[in-house]
């Protein structure tokens, strides 16, 4: 791999020359010349978005057999989660994509293996979830990429402490999310890594086992359901199996243990008492999900480190972490030559000539947005992200994520994107003292004048009164780029609207995604709505 990266513009070359040559007779190929060479490919293919590409893709899912897109067939479709971007959209695979993926995984196992050596056969929390697919006219799968990846590649789960049996059949988010704590905490002296795909995974599952922990415990000693917490008969009829590996002289010694730990005032280092042997804590940790870095250190505690994961899309894998154990605010994903086909389109004014890059020929410091052309017939394809080129790993770019494309308010012209509207409500509720658990915001542009509305769950409402919220109102609107506060000077937007929600709203939204279709591995929260 690191000889493919000092090589990284002619590996990526032989890669594009590659796909060019399987799929010249496709009939998207065909309508732009099928050309052959990197130069034709880029000045006869368009770069397209979803919806330039959706006709051919419901072509695909409706059963036509021609080569739409790609000379391999589609084994299915990954439903993206449409939590950044308010849309569904289903992503071609083939075997050759699924292929790619499998060996990035490897090579970022081989990273973390490097970083991390005493890890070794322990047993994982595995945070993860399985939702209903369903089948296309043609008969075609359509899925998310995790509930894929669990139900095809069972070795995926072999070390996950909750039985697969439950994974597969959990329907039901919050029902799952307590039987993961409760196999999780029976197995708790055998768990060494605990794992999710989105921080914030970790840190609701953390928030459900406060108000849960006691019935968790009951459960744990009488070996039954006693709780009532778990009414699926599948989820039942696992945990009556698991239990009977555990006497009940052991059963009762460790819900004590649970209970004494859980009993405690604070739960900042919460993770490593109640899973002892715990030596990693594995997560996305970038983007939207920085907000929750501060508290799910605080979980963790100093002695347990967190690696931050890679940097996947339903399009595949963007980027692998080469080095696991960097701190969680300088997570940066190095491009994979050989598993897809990088270009870089630069931002907006930063490009009046709309050109657009190869790998090599970005400057570290500078934002763009992603194109990509993968083995599933995306070609020259807006996946919708924007990153900053941090460094150089040999031949090709390191990445840190920004944001998404999309994902700005706007309400007079004036853009604050995701990130910087992350910035400023980490800053000044830092400053404040006050605990966020999650916000969300939206850009109120029916009200005359129009204004931004901030939406905050609070942790914790001990102390905090009308005055504090008042300043921390005053403080974030005073923060945005001069593009905003401008704007505000001049009274075009009005003063900036900070709504306080009651405790589990956020968790209702999910609830609401997930009934919509969205995973509950993969639900982000939408910060600009």
């Amino acid at each position: 791999f690191e000889r493919a990266c000092e090589n990284g513009a002619s590996v990526q070359e032989e890669l594009l020359a590659g796909i060019l040559r399987k799929n010249a007779s496709t009939d998207y190929l065909q309508k732009f010349g099928s050309p052959q060479t990197p130069a034709a490919y880029k000045s006869q293919v368009p770069i397209v978005s979803y919806e330039d590409v959706a006709g051919e893709i419901e072509r695909i899912a409706s059963g036509d057999e021609s080569p739409v897109l790609c000379q391999d067939p589609i084994i299915c479709f990954f439903a993206s989660s449409g939590t950044s971007s308010g849309k569904h959209k289903i992503i071609p695979v083939t075997a050759e994509n699924m292929s790619a993926t499998t060996r990035a995984i490897e090579l970022s196992s081989a990273y973390k293996a490097r970083c991390f050596p005493e890890l070794g056969s322990g047993r994982v929390l595995g945070l993860y979830y399985c939702i209903d697919q369903f089948h296309t006219k043609a008969g075609i799968l359509v899925g998310a990429g995790t509930t894929y990846t669990i139900k095809n590649y069972r070795n995926f789960s072999s070390k996950f402490t909750t039985p697969y049996e439950m994974i597969v059949s959990g329907s039901n988010w919050r029902e799952l999310t307590y039987c993961h704590l409760l196999c999780g905490l029976i197995q708790r002296d055998a768990v060494e890594h605990i794992e999710s795909m989105f921080a914030y995974t970790i840190c609701e599952s953390l928030r459900i086992l406060e108000s849960d922990w006691e019935e968790i415990c009951n459960d744990i000693r009488t070996g039954s359901l006693i709780s009532g917490k778990v009414t699926h008969a599948k989820l039942q009829e696992a945990f009556a199996r698991l239990i009977l590996d555990y006497n009940e002289l052991d059963r009762v010694r460790n819900a004590e243990a649970i209970t004494k730990i859980c009993s405690r005032k604070s739960w900042s280092g919460i993770l490593s008492l109640l899973f002892p042997r715990a030596k990693l804590v594995s997560t996305v940790v970038t983007g939207g999900m920085a907000h929750f870095v501060p508290q799910l250190r605080d979980y963790a505690g100093v002695k347990l480190p967190i690696s931050g994961k890679d940097y996947y899309s339903s399009e595949g894998v963007l980027g692998i972490n080469t080095n696991p154990a960097s701190p969680l605010e300088e997570v940066v994903f190095t491009i994979l030559p050989h598993i897809m086909y990088h270009e870089f389109l630069p931002l907006g004014a930063n490009n009046p000539a709309g050109e657009i890059l190869a790998p090599h020929e970005v400057v570290v410091g500078q934002e763009y947005e992603i194109v990509i052309t993968n083995f599933a017939g995306l070609y020259r394809y807006r996946v919708g992200d924007v990153v900053k080129v941090s460094s150089f790993f040999h031949g090709v770019p390191q990445l840190a994520f920004s944001h998404r494309k999309n994902a700005v308010l706007s309400v007079q012209n004036e853009m604050v994107d995701e990130q910087e509207l992350q910035n400023v409500v980490m800053e000044v509720s830092k400053e404040a003292g006050i605990e966020v658990a999650n916000f969300t915001a939206y850009g109120n542009s029916t009200a005359v004048p129009a204004h931004y509305v901030i939406f905050w769950e609070l942790k914790r409402r001990e102390g905090i009164n009308r005055e504090l919220l008042e300043r921390c109102c005053s403080s974030i609107d005073r923060s945005f780029n001069p593009g905003y506060t401008g704007k505000r000077l001049d009274e075009v937007i009005d003063s900036l609207e900070l709504v306080i929600v009651k405790e589990g709203t956020f968790e209702r939204l999910m609830e609401e995604a997930v009934r919509n279709g969205t995973s509950p591995a993969q639900y982000k929260t939408p910060r600009c709505v």
